[in-house]
């Protein structure tokens, strides 16, 4: 009977799928792996047009999970994976996305159409490595970016002796370039050029980072540093390919500027390092995105949340509470009204509900989080009316708020009174009812003059509104 239903239950989860992506035309498949010690065994590459993002296999290793479990094929279009979407992103960050799922079990959804094989950057792969390790490659960067080479610097005691910025090129896109290099530094011995681009740290993909991300990853290097760049401007002087760069985000210490210069470019007189950022103590200052780091010892964050793009709130994800005695609240720097934007690798700014629950979910020993706190938390006012009837409830519940009083929506019943209107949700901030504020009133207060009121009802309510990144 058991196997009946889990039958079943993968039934009824193909068929939402097969729904959810029926604009795309082909073929929509489900398969389940289950990732050994060993790894899956994927090689993954993007679109060869730029202007398409896709995740696509090219390659499945003998070793692997995906090749001995069967089901998944050269030129299959990876859509998602344990309910994270990752159609329509960068195939480089894809690999590190699967690897912060919790698993060991992974249900890939799969497009395939006969035609995709030929919209594949590269070739199908035949030659793997002995190790499984699922991380970028060069060969995979060289199919998106021009002049892909992997420089290997050794790092002593002091830093690289390179400036970095968070810009935007015309030819390779936003990405982490190389801005300043520090006379008699290790990486201009190396023979790093400033302009390049920087793909990945150490087999880390930077693609998609910003500057906080790059800068910590580059900080917390040791020995032998492996960088595998992009020179997009080869065939000019360094000053071109530096001035190439814009919309740039930089070290607020020295703030090179790229303009244009016939001579070469200045460099700093003191030596530079990268910015000392330790993502686990670092402060979320308002205004700004802030990576950061929360240890959890392989349980929850401990957080309630609301948004998604299926909710009435579809433009980001926001605490509502930090709840006591969990990760989230033993590290102190998350509260109410931050938003987060992206949890290891996986970006919350435009995903459903669900999907943002299973990335915050994750049981994993840390979370690295991109969280932006505004400089001043804006709400949506609610004024809702429901009737309710002598001897029912109108189909809601509260939850007191840890910080400071008040009550905040914990859960509404399917099929009650305030389902059907439909207008209310799971974290709304109750003001008022009939006029009487609640702001100030505990669970139990506020409980006792929901269970008391009768007839039309009439709520207001404060819904947090995310700011738009």
């Amino acid at each position: 009977m058991e196997t009946i239903a889990e039958d079943q239950e993968t039934e009824y989860e193909l068929d939402k799928v097969k729904k959810k992506y029926a604009s795309l035309g082909h073929t929509i498949l489900m398969v389940q792996l289950e990732r050994s010690s060993q790894g899956l065994g994927l090689s993954l590459a993007g679109h060869k047009d730029r202007n398409c993002m896709a995740v696509f296999v090219c390659g499945l290793n003998p070793n692997g999970a995906a090749y001995k479990t069967g089901g998944i094929q050269i030129g299959d279009e990876i859509l998602e994976v344990n309910g994270v979407v990752l159609h329509g992103r960068c195939h480089l960050n894809a690999s590190a996305i699967i690897k912060g799922l919790s698993g060991p079990i992974f249900k890939v959804i799969i497009l395939r159409r006969k035609t995709a094989i030929d919209d594949i950057a590269v070739k199908p792969i035949t030659q793997f490595p002995v190790s499984l390790a699922e991380e970028a490659s060069e060969e995979q960067f060289s199919a998106s970016y021009p002049n892909v080479r992997t420089v290997a610097i050794k790092k002593g005691n002091q830093s690289l002796g390179i400036m970095i910025i968070e810009g935007k090129h015309a030819e390779v896109g936003q990405g982490i370039f190389i801005s300043d290099i520090q006379e008699g530094s290790s990486a201009e011995k190396a023979g790093l050029e400033i302009g390049e681009m920087i793909l990945a740290v150490n087999k880390d993909s930077l693609v998609g980072s910003n500057y906080d991300t790059a800068a910590n990853l580059l900080k917390r290097t040791e020995g032998l540093v492996n960088l595998v760049v992009s020179n997009p401007g080869k065939k000019d002087s360094a000053v071109t390919q530096a001035n190439a760069v814009d919309n740039t985000k930089q070290n607020a210490v020295s703030k090179p500027t790229l303009k244009p210069s016939s001579g070469p470019p200045s460099r700093p007189s003191t030596p530079v390092p990268e910015p000392a950022v330790d993502l686990t103590t670092c402060p979320i200052t308002p205004g700004k995105d802030v990576a950061i780091e929360i240890p959890t010892d392989n349980k929850g964050l401990g957080v309630f949340f609301v948004g998604g793009k299926d909710t009435a709130m579809p433009n980001g994800i926001v605490i509502v509470e930090v709840y006591p005695g969990g990760a989230a609240d033993r590290d102190s720097r998350l509260q109410a009204g931050d938003q987060i934007l992206e949890v290891n690798g996986t970006q919350l700014k435009d995903v459903t509900h669900t999907t943002a629950a299973q990335a915050l979910r994750q049981t994993l020993p840390k979370m690295k989080l991109v969280v932006y706190r505004p400089e001043r938390v804006d709400f949506t006012k609610l004024d809702v009316e429901l009737t309710k009837k002598p001897g029912k409830g109108m189909g809601l519940s509260v939850i007191a708020r840890k910080s400071g009083k008040g009550v905040y929506i914990g859960d509404i019943i399917n099929g009650g009174t305030a389902d059907v209107d439909g207008r209310i949700m799971k974290g709304d901030l109750l003001v008022s009812v009939n006029g009487q504020s609640v702001e100030n009133s505990s669970r139990d207060e506020a409980g006792a003059i929901l269970k008391t009121v009768t007839g039309r009802v009439s709520l207001k309510l404060h819904r947090y509104k995310p700011v738009a990144r």
